[in-house]
C-alpha cells in the first residue's frame, strides 16, 4: 500500500525534526545540567532530561536512586536525508 502525499509530507517533517532537535551533549555537559558517567548521562534538571528523553536507548536507576539515560549518538545517514528532503 503506497503512502499518501500527507504521510509523505509527515515523515519528512518527522525526519528534519529529529535531526534539527538533536541536544548538544556536550555543552549541556559543560553547563552542568547533564553529568557523563561511563557511557550514560544523568539529568540535573527537568528540562535536560526532557531534551535528551526522545533520543534514549536505555534508561537505569543508579545506585544513589538517579535516573540514568544512554542515548543514541547523532546519526550522519539520517542528517544527510534530512538535507536532501
Amino acid at each position: 500500500m503506497p503512502l499518501s502525499e500527507k504521510e509523505i509530507a509527515d515523515l519528512k517533517k518527522l525526519i528534519k525534526d529529529q535531526v534539527d532537535n538533536y541536544p548538544d551533549l556536550k555543552s549541556m555537559v559543560a553547563a552542568g545540567s547533564l553529568t557523563y558517567k561511563a557511557g550514560w548521562y544523568e539529568a540535573k534538571s527537568k528540562e535536560a532530561y526532557d531534551a535528551i528523553i526522545q533520543y534514549a536507548t536505555s534508561i537505569r536507576v543508579s545506585k544513589d536512586g538517579k535516573a540514568q539515560v544512554k542515548v543514541a549518538q547523532e546519526s550522519k545517514k539520517l542528517k544527510a536525508l534530512a538535507e536532501k528532503l
